[in-house]
């Protein structure tokens, strides 16, 4: 294309415009003081994880001949990583159903590990059928259908989702240049997102390995409960760090068709979770994304609530003494924070009145 004189002063402009722009942003990102997010949010993780010694494990069902016995496995999200062990989701849900006084007392034993597959934790099933549950929870994170026995092929994949450092020749610039190292990490994040979601096609393509040891799994779970006579219940996580928007409903429709094409029952968690912030349920935002201890209630009372509506447990599990008070507190508080001036303190005295313990 031949440049006219008439279009010079408007490309130069143009150019100037940008370095006015990339200016601008060199001056402010040097400005803005930078605040280390990582150890803000380090400040609050358990720096030490700590085990109930094995006589002081599952203390509600201490010598009754007959508990209920719940199994539940997974992965490190079963094994509440960067939490402490009362706060997994297991542990949450041994408490809620040992809350009322004279109900059969319930036994919850987890069986979990880091890095596992489905497939991995049939493994498991030596030790948990001598142990005669009746019921075996299977939580499932997106991330199970790796298959491990093509490392290399998974390495390689995984390392595309990590930001890639600049090359030689633009290190220079982006080791000096604040501007240019933020566009650049902006550059880099996004491929990196895009890796991300390419990862997950990976995983979930029927002809990979992967997925069909997942099915192969599921169905021997299903057909080894079956004969031993114990209910088993898939659990679905969603992936924590993407919660909103939500990328991978399409993984959990996949995984649901298997399970509906299997006649099993499983509750998927998304709907619990979607639409919160990732922020308030990560280990720690942004570098940790497994479940923190407020993802792992959450978690322990949709279970619940599922094993009771499903009557997969007795309904004497129900609890006999609860109160609707943090609802009425947070409308509550919601009325103060967001229209204070216009609150009725005589309307906000009656909801506190008739908010009596056990309503």
């Amino acid at each position: 294309m031949r440049i006219t004189k008439a279009l010079l002063p408007r490309l130069g402009l143009g150019l100037l415009a940008v370095a006015l722009a990339l200016g601008a942003l060199e001056a402010g990102l040097r400005l803005v003081k930078r605040s280390d997010s990582l150890v803000i949010w380090q400040r609050d993780r358990p720096s030490v994880k700590f085990f109930p010694g094995t006589q002081r494990l599952n203390p509600w069902s201490k010598g009754h001949p007959d508990p209920l016995r719940i199994a539940v496995v997974g992965d490190s999200i079963t094994q509440a990583s960067g939490c402490q062990y009362q706060d997994a989701y297991g542990m949450r849900l041994e408490a809620l159903l040992n809350l009322n006084d004279n109900q059969r007392p319930a036994e919850v034993r987890i069986w979990a590990r880091g890095g596992n597959s489905t497939h991995d934790e049939l493994a498991y099933l030596t030790e948990i059928l001598p142990w005669k549950p009746q019921l075996l929870i299977l939580g499932i994170c997106l991330n199970d259908t790796e298959d491990f026995r093509r490392k290399k092929e998974l390495n390689d994949w995984r390392q595309l989702t990590i930001p890639a450092p600049p090359p030689a020749r633009l290190a220079g610039i982006v080791r000096h240049s604040k501007a240019a190292a933020f566009l650049y990490q902006k550059a880099a994040n996004r491929k990196a997102r895009l890796a991300h979601m390419d990862y997950y096609r990976r995983l979930y393509d029927k002809e990979y390995s992967g997925w069909r040891h997942f099915v192969e799994a599921i169905r021997t779970f299903n057909d080894t409960c079956r004969e031993e006579n114990i209910v088993f219940l898939p659990v679905i996580f969603p992936l924590i760090s993407d919660l909103n928007p939500y990328p991978f409903e399409w993984v959990h429709q996949q995984i649901g068709a298997l399970l509906e094409e299997e006649q099993i029952q499983h509750l998927d968690l998304l709907g619990v979770f979607r639409g919160r912030l990732p922020d308030r349920l990560q280990v720690i935002p942004n570098v940790d994304a497994h479940p923190n201890e407020i993802a792992h209630r959450i978690a322990a009372e949709a279970i619940f609530k599922f094993l009771l509506a499903n009557r997969l447990i007795d309904d004497g599990y129900l609890p006999a003494h609860a109160s609707a008070s943090p609802k009425r507190l947070w409308r509550m508080l919601s009325r103060f924070v967001y229209n204070a001036a216009a609150a009725d303190a005589a309307e906000v005295e009656q909801l506190r009145e008739r908010d009596e313990p056990g309503e």
